[in-house]
């Protein structure tokens, strides 16, 4: 919500759990979903951060609202580096899927790429 510039009242707000970590909340807006707020445990000292989900659609969401910024995805995770620091954000995981619609060509590594 901060790195995008979106005021938080816009968001349904909801207890969240995922699989077996326990947020506080989860903030949902379309198809964007943020899970936060983790209690910090001995275990887990710093908390389980935010999880961030966006369904295909979720994504175009995300790009339309870069794009009234002038901003890109690169943009978007240099903020998250700004916001938090090196040391204090990474991402575990990012699926990226390209919607090729089985037609011909198919793309390459090398043509996503550039």
């Amino acid at each position: 919500m901060h790195i995008l510039d979106l005021p938080t009242d816009i968001f349904n707000v909801y207890p969240a759990m995922i699989k077996f970590k326990t947020y506080q909340a989860r903030w949902q807006i379309g198809d964007i979903y943020v899970s936060g707020d983790a209690r910090k445990t001995e275990d887990n000292p710093q908390g389980l951060g935010c999880y961030l989900v966006m369904t295909g659609r979720g994504c175009d969401d995300i790009f339309r609202i870069l794009d009234s910024r002038n901003y890109t995805f690169g943009d978007m995770f240099r903020r998250c580096e700004r916001r938090y620091g090196l040391d204090n954000f990474h991402f575990t995981r990012l699926d990226i899927a390209i919607d090729d619609k089985n037609e011909k060509p198919f793309f390459t590594i090398e043509q996503i790429k550039k």
